[in-house]
């Protein structure tokens, strides 16, 4: 049984449930009951205190209730007389601007104190539909955190993850927020947040300790990262400007950027070199165009400076009618790449007059593919394609990849599954996955037969535990 297992293995499958579930785990058992007290690492998060199916968090009345709950679970779970180790993680979801946010600051703030906590990560807020919160809201979500932190400073001195939705402040609050209060902040994310509608941010923190920056459907309309030393690691998803609203000045130590968007209006497509410029030291990149418009002028040898350094390119969501040729463009720009990780964006599902108009709205630029391979020696490794189909497309892609990289020692080719596309009966054998290894065999046949290379080709079904590998 599995009472019979010793309390370190017992803790580690409590560390993968949440809170309410380990309460509930040791009221039924006496060999569990003590268990959820010597947790290293404690999640308590408001929303598992919204009880489904009517509680909403955008309820004032829902989310008193839920907080209620959440200050009564973390007093218990925190009690000095009940716990008997320190929690060298304390993560808190919670809504600040509610009125049993003080009361959960006093909590958490004793036990940081007393050294019972070593580790905060603080979420305020809910993710929320873009445009659906108001600017009182939002203005009262930013004074509220400003006063949580002005009244129990000693939590600000353990938070190293801060991720907050839907706040507008006053520019020098979020900077002081991020340059002077959060001291031994490494994470900060940011959902619907601004300091107004389209106002420049400026962040200038050479002291700052923050080592990944996350920023989602701002609304800012510039983003200035004047100092940021330590930072390694920016994403920047969903921004409402013409073009990306972010620059960069010293941050010395980036070595990752991601970057996604669906392009809406007014958005219209940038030159990446122009966006990377100054940026030398990056070793990846991820652009996920969100099965939409490919959101990037066409440009290739303009990108040799920025993909200096450049070791691993991801390229998501890339739309099934734009093929995946144009993508040797990039490869050809990065002289020191080693992996190459490219998604198709392939859903038969979304086959219908609505989506078939916005699909026409779907564009590409005119990209610049040699004819003949440049560079013949790159030194590309691995190739990954996920969203792989047998079809005459994807076995050119492949081997256009094979003539320029004489290293690549590997092809994975990977299934995506789509629940809803399973169920149309549109299923085209000419996009499908080669299932079996008489298909599989017929796919490694003809790369073998039109395009010279020792790279292997390992087939990865997500039907079948273990990968096919072709040699």
């Amino acid at each position: 049984m599995i009472s019979k297992l010793n309390d370190d293995v017992l803790l580690l499958i409590l560390e993968n449930v949440d809170l309410t579930m380990s309460v509930r785990a040791g009221a039924l058992s006496t060999r569990w009951r003590h268990l959820p007290w010597l947790l290293g690492q404690l999640t308590i998060d408001m929303m598992d205190f919204l009880h489904e199916p009517y509680a909403d968090p955008t309820v004032d009345d829902h989310i008193d209730k839920a907080m209620s709950s959440l200050a009564e679970a973390i007093r218990s779970m925190l009690s000095p007389s009940r716990r008997k180790t320190v929690v060298t993680r304390l993560c808190v979801s919670l809504v600040i601007t509610n009125s049993y946010s003080s009361e959960i600051g006093h909590l958490v703030n004793e036990v940081v104190e007393n050294g019972m906590v070593k580790d905060i990560e603080l979420t305020s807020g809910v993710e929320r539909i873009p445009g659906t919160v108001s600017d009182e809201e939002m203005e009262k979500h930013a004074n509220g955190v400003n006063s949580f932190f002005s009244n129990y400073p000693i939590i600000s001195c353990c938070l190293t993850r801060l991720l907050l939705f839907n706040a507008t402040f006053v520019e020098s609050d979020l900077h002081n927020l991020i340059a002077n209060v959060c001291t031994e902040l490494r994470y900060l994310y940011l959902s619907q947040c601004d300091t107004g509608f389209q106002s420049t941010f400026k962040i200038d923190a050479p002291n700052s300790k923050l080592n990944i920056l996350e920023l989602v459907h701002c609304h800012f309309a510039q983003v200035e990262l004047h100092c940021l030393p330590m930072v390694e690691k920016v994403i920047f998803g969903f921004w409402l400007t013409r073009c990306v609203p972010l620059t960069w000045e010293y941050i010395p130590c980036l070595k990752e950027v991601e970057i996604f968007s669906a392009m809406p209006p007014p958005q219209e497509p940038f030159k990446l070199s122009d966006f990377l410029r100054g940026t030398t030291c990056i070793n990846t990149l991820s652009l996920d165009f969100l099965g939409q418009k490919i959101w990037l002028l066409p440009e290739k040898h303009q990108l040799s400076s920025v993909f200096s350094n450049l070791r691993k390119l991801c390229i998501y969501d890339v739309f099934v009618g734009f093929g995946l040729l144009w993508t040797t463009a990039l490869l050809e720009a990065a002289p020191s790449l080693e992996i190459l990780e490219v998604e198709v964006y392939d859903h038969r599902c979304e086959e219908d007059e609505k989506v078939t108009e916005k699909c026409a709205e779907r564009t590409n630029g005119p990209w610049q593919v040699s004819e003949f391979a440049y560079p013949k020696h790159s030194p590309l490794k691995e190739l990954e394609i996920i969203g792989f189909n047998a079809s005459e497309e994807h076995i050119v892609f492949i081997g256009a990849v094979m003539e320029r990289a004489s290293n690549l020692q590997s092809v994975v080719l990977k299934d995506k599954c789509c629940k809803e596309c399973e169920a149309t009966s549109t299923a085209s054998v000419k996009r499908k996955f080669p299932e079996g290894e008489d298909e599989q065999e017929l796919v490694v046949n003809k790369l073998r037969n039109r395009f010279f290379s020792r790279a292997q080709i390992i087939f990865s079904d997500r039907k079948v535990v273990n990968e096919c590998v072709f040699v």
